[in-house]
């Protein structure tokens, strides 16, 4: 398993659920729309350790699924309120201002487990943050750009307005020098949704693009050469993503596996062992990865991981649009916009990267969920003194 700063946090997280559930009586037990295809995908993976190849690395799967749920019912317990909503999405973006400025004062390119050095970024022109694969650690930030803008929208005071407008531009900056071309793209994505779907956005998004338009000027013209490296990366042609076979021969070896299984999957974990017996070329190198959460479905969880996390997308769907239809005119509104529109663009970009239990987006999720339950409670309250106020007899 592997132990870093998180779990013993989300340890400690689960004993003051614990106390507040024993001793203030608060009911722990949070429904929400999409907890449970993921717990039955969390059935379906067990279930999937009696085929699987490695189970012990499938157990690890499992596990992140459980870890998934319990930590959305944390966030859902404590984050009740519009007020802690709001102050959570600030700690967000404090917390990504706070990662961009830990990459740019250190030059980490090791794997923090392994004490290798990145191969694709030691170079220069990827940034890795604190050691993390760089697409990862754009993926990381990429959450903290568009929140950062709704938060602009939201606050009534220009000065806090400034500076969140300063943090997001910051936050996108740091995320650039990551070199990551499906970070950028996954923010295009994003601008575009909030920009058709809400006109509050549209002239903040036109002002957004003469910024990205100077800044990839002045970094390629007078930037210092990595991260003039990693712009340049990033302003090539899309036809430089698919230059490489890499991904290509994964997701072929993805579709064999599938296939081979008559549609059932692989079962959890293994792949970077099973991967051997499909191409012995991504075998021996670093990439023996899936490349992209719909590819490592298909070959490890098969038809019903594929129908599963089809019903959690379809149900975060429409929850964000009855979202959206509740914040209509209110401060939040930027929020409730923004947000989904942040996960569409990480959507676009997991079909091409990253794994299903990567935790940003799943607490993302889980705070945007919290605004659902917490407007979807003002709405029944509201709906209920209505209510009580139309059967008050009037003389």
């Amino acid at each position: 398993m592997n132990i870093g700063i998180f779990e013993p946090v989300l340890a400690l997280a689960i004993l003051v659920l614990l106390y507040h559930a024993v001793v203030r009586k608060i009911s722990i037990d949070v429904e929400f729309p999409w907890r449970v295809p993921l717990m039955i995908f969390g059935v379906w993976q067990f279930i999937g350790l009696f085929w699987a190849y490695k189970a012990s690395s499938g157990l690890q799967e499992v596990v992140a699924v459980g870890i998934i749920i319990t930590t959305a019912s944390l966030l859902l317990t404590f984050v009740n309120t519009k007020e802690r909503f709001v102050q959570m999405m600030i700690v967000w973006v404090g917390a990504s201002i706070l990662v961009g400025l830990l990459s740019m004062a250190t030059n980490f390119t090791e794997v923090s487990s392994t004490g290798q050095t990145w191969e694709i970024a030691e170079q220069g022109g990827r940034e890795t943050g604190l050691g993390q694969q760089p697409n990862w650690f754009a993926m990381n930030l990429m959450f903290g750009v568009l929140t950062s803008f709704a938060l602009a929208v939201y606050t009534k005071r220009r000065l806090y307005r400034v500076a969140f407008v300063l943090a997001g531009l910051f936050v996108f900056y740091t995320q650039l020098r990551s070199g990551s071309r499906g970070g950028m793209y996954s923010i295009v994505i994003g601008c575009g949704v909030m920009g058709l779907g809400n006109p509050i956005f549209r002239k903040w998004i036109l002002r957004f693009a003469v910024f990205i338009a100077v800044l990839f000027s002045v970094q390629i013209a007078f930037g210092d050469e990595s991260t003039r490296k990693a712009f340049m990366r990033i302003w090539m042609n899309l036809d430089t993503l698919w230059g490489s076979d890499v991904r290509g021969r994964n997701w072929i070896a993805c579709v064999n596996m599938f296939q081979d299984t008559w549609g059932r999957g692989v079962g959890a974990g293994g792949y970077a062992t099973i991967i051997a017996d499909y191409d012995w070329k991504i075998y021996s190198s670093i990439h023996r990865y899936p490349h992209g959460i719909f590819w490592g479905l298909l070959a490890h969880y098969g038809v019903v991981g594929i129908i599963l996390f089809g019903v959690v997308f379809s149900r975060v769907v429409s929850m964000a649009r009855e979202t959206v239809s509740m914040a209509k005119g209110s401060r939040l509104e930027g929020l409730a916009w923004s947000m989904p529109a942040t996960m569409l663009g990480y959507f676009a970009w997991s079909f091409i990267e990253f794994n299903f239990d990567d935790k940003p987006f799943w607490e993302f999720l889980a705070l945007y969920t919290a605004l659902f339950l917490i407007l979807r409670r003002d709405v029944e309250y509201q709906a209920s003194i209505e209510t009580e106020d139309s059967e008050v007899p009037h003389d």
